[in-house]
């Protein structure tokens, strides 16, 4: 499969500023309208890191199943856990209409927006649908990031299997080997990682592990991040010096990075116009068996976040909204994105904060973009199906048009690729 790099920027008059009477009647739920009317709307742009197959994108995009909630692969899947590991580095984007204001209380809640007559009213915005690391379960970054009894070194090229074949449990895990090897030796600079045994003798705790990133990465004037955590590994908790999992700190922070420049990359493109107010969405239930009380995973994500920051130079993000949730993630992206002076670090309450209980979004810059950032999974289709309440996947699913822009098939769902020069 030949991909052409296929981006088209938005035209210079959108923008999130104003609320617009929409063609969805006011009974309607607005995801229902917009999957029966998807050709209304705009395929997503889809930004990917350069070790992806290109068959692999379209593959990811069209063959998850209906809905994953902390659910992996099980027998009759399509998608196996490294081909999940796999799409935290194909990141899909797309135009949306979103007809109300989030907020949280106990979870994910929606107020929908003042009628225009019979007709719910929207505001254009971007969706970014970025896969989070996942360590919901340990199936799927924490395979890809453990250390095992032997080397990890990058094997022969290989080609995807049927669905029926990765019904073998033995030729499913050989094959998940090889796409593990083959992101460990694009992830770390070595492009191996050690044995447990050679690398336990130069491991850190996990508090070790913290207070580096704090104090060498992200307090420090660190020029190179993945540079200075080279090679760098840590037990996951305090007993886990028995067995595994020994992870590599080096990897999680060079997947963050991926993560942000995938995602970054693109809206500096699609927005080159008007700019970008970006939203960040930390990971909750997907860190569950990382854990998050200690703030280790936010440190990984800024320190990933800051690389970016300080080797890239985004032109066009005006304004980079905290995340909501509890912690250290507001006081470590805060910290990493002292790197960008020019970017305006907001919480959501500054950023929300006009006096109007059903829109109070308040943007500092007009004729910006909005991007909401979406918890995305990697195994279902459940910005289109899920109705849970609380769930982030749900609100965006049930009341914008994104799922209209996500239908597995969509004739041009793969239209817009770009994946990242190496």
């Amino acid at each position: 499969m030949q991909i052409k790099d296929s981006f088209q920027s938005l035209v210079a008059d959108i923008s999130s500023d104003n609320l617009v009477e929409t063609p969805v009647p006011k009974a309607k739920l607005p995801r229902n309208y917009w999957i029966a009317n998807s050709k209304e709307l705009s395929p997503p742009w889809i930004a990917c890191s350069e070790f992806v197959p290109p068959a692999m994108i379209e593959f990811l995009m069209r063959c998850k199943k209906r809905t994953a909630l902390a659910i992996k692969f099980q027998k009759g899947d399509k998608i196996t856990n490294m081909e999940g590991a796999m799409h935290t580095f194909v990141t899909s984007l797309e135009l949306a209409w979103l007809h109300g204001e989030r907020g949280y209380n106990k979870g994910h809640t929606f107020t929908p927006y003042l009628p225009s007559g019979n007709f719910r009213r929207g505001r254009q915005v971007l969706i970014s649908n970025m896969i989070h690391q996942d360590f919901e379960t340990d199936e799927v970054m924490m395979t890809l990031a453990s250390l095992t009894k032997s080397m990890t070194t990058l094997i022969a090229d290989f080609n995807i299997p049927s669905t029926e074949e990765k019904q073998s449990d033995d030729f499913r895990n050989r094959y998940d080997d090889a796409l593990r090897r083959l992101m460990v030796y694009s992830l770390v600079l070595d492009g191996e990682l050690p044995s447990i045994k050679v690398g336990s003798a130069k491991a850190m705790s996990r508090t070790q592990a913290k207070s580096f990133l704090a104090k060498k990465v992200l307090e420090a004037d660190c020029r190179n991040v993945l540079e200075q955590v080279r090679n760098s590994l840590f037990w996951l908790t305090a007993t886990s010096k028995r067995d595994i999992p020994l992870l590599s700190l080096e990897l999680l922070v060079a997947t963050a990075y991926h993560q942000f420049r995938n995602e970054m990359d693109a809206l500096e493109r699609i927005c080159k116009h008007q700019g970008y107010i970006y939203t960040f969405s930390a990971p909750k239930i997907f860190i569950e068996e990382f854990g998050s009380e200690d703030g280790l995973m936010a440190c990984i994500y800024a320190a990933g976040l800051k690389h970016y920051l300080q080797t890239t130079k985004p032109q066009k993000m005006r304004v980079f909204q905290l995340p909501e949730v509890s912690g250290q993630w507001g006081l470590w992206m805060r910290t990493a994105l002292s790197a960008a002076p020019e970017v305006r670090v907001m919480t959501k309450q500054e950023l929300y904060s006009k006096e109007d209980p059903f829109d109070s979004y308040n943007p500092p810059y007009a004729g910006t973009m909005l991007v909401l950032h979406n918890c995305s999974d990697a195994f279902g289709q459940n910005i289109r199906y899920e109705t849970g309440a609380g769930s982030l996947d749900a609100i965006i699913g049930r009341f914008t048009s994104a799922a209209g822009s996500l239908l597995n098939d969509r004739e041009d769902l793969v239209s817009m690729v770009s994946i990242h020069a190496e």
